[in-house]
């Protein structure tokens, strides 16, 4: 067990040296409403935070290019309600993806 946790751990660090932004992130793990033009809201998890956009994990595909309305639990207020744009998505695991949303501007809450 101790080679597969080793393993894990190199995966970690070699993505800190391939990073491309030029803003850091910060881990926030919050749940996170997706919300689509005319469709039931679609529920995810954040991974990283940054002032440009937010990493996101979902069980579903999105296009880039997709704009959504995302409201981002906050522990202490309202969530916060920002127009978004997904900027990529990858596969990360069965039936789940990795996404990347850029912050657009605030937003009204979604009715």
């Amino acid at each position: 067990m101790e080679n597969e946790i080793e393993r894990l751990l190199l995966e970690a660090q070699r993505s800190k040296f391939i990073e491309r932004r030029t803003e850091p992130r910060h881990p926030f793990v919050r749940p996170v409403m997706i919300h689509l033009r005319d469709e039931p809201a679609i529920q995810a998890f954040s991974k990283d935070l940054s002032k440009q956009g937010i990493g996101m994990i979902t069980d579903r595909q999105f296009k880039p290019g997709t704009m959504a309305v995302l409201a981002i639990h906050s522990a202490t207020h309202n969530p916060v309600y920002v127009k978004c744009e997904l900027r990529w998505s990858d596969p990360f695991g069965k039936g789940w993806f990795l996404t990347g949303w850029k912050f657009l501007s605030s937003a009204p809450k979604p009715v």
